[in-house]
């Protein structure tokens, strides 16, 4: 072999390790990319999967909290509906007691409400009719006992039972709808407690 081929050979052979060891250099960067954006995308990956997962518990969250409100409005939408039922079973019930009854009610009454002076109660026009003769004279005694005088007015009112005291220029309304107006939320408070245990 001669000069000149060894030095083409030598040349060839140190192009040749060169371009080994550049390929060896590029392989080993193709694979550290490759590594890092397997990394980078596995990243992403975890960090979408994370972000989905927070917002499907948050959709989850939000739809469980607007059906326990919805629930919560219907058992009180309920509730109010069988307590207001029940409110005006209780007022025809006073309504539609016996006349005797009835009119021992309207005298307990007569007693709580008559104050001390001389005045008027008037009833319905259905409660003039059906009134017990002794009436009067009860009524009169019932409110004597609160230190009053009481006289049955024969005047009938628009009410539905109950009546109303007439004292000169003022009036207090005892119809059972007044009072049950003016009472609603006693009357409420102990009808929650004995249909639903509450108060």
């Amino acid at each position: 072999m001669t000069g000149i081929d060894k030095i083409a050979a030598s040349i060839e052979e140190s192009g040749r390790a060169a371009a080994e060891e550049a390929l060896a250099g590029a392989r080993r960067e193709a694979e550290a990319f490759s590594a890092a954006e397997a990394a980078r995308g596995e990243a992403e990956r975890a960090a979408l999967t994370q972000e989905t997962e927070a917002r499907c518990r948050s959709i989850a969250e939000r739809a469980a909290s607007g059906a326990a409100l919805q629930t919560r409005r219907a058992v009180l939408a309920e509730k109010q509906r069988l307590l207001g039922e029940t409110l005006e079973r209780a007022r025809q019930a006073a309504l539609n007691l016996p006349d005797e009854a009835y009119f021992e009610l309207l005298l307990r009454m007569a007693g709580r409400y008559a104050l001390k002076k001389s005045g008027e109660a008037a009833f319905s026009a259905r409660d003039l009719k059906r009134m017990p003769k002794d009436f009067p004279g009860k009524l009169d005694a019932a409110a004597g006992k609160a230190g009053g005088s009481l006289a049955v007015s024969r005047e009938a009112q628009a009410i539905d039972g109950g009546f109303v005291l007439i004292y000169g220029g003022m009036e207090e309304n005892c119809s059972f709808s007044a009072l049950f107006d003016a009472n609603r939320e006693d009357f409420l408070d102990a009808a929650r407690a004995v249909l639903f245990g509450e108060g």
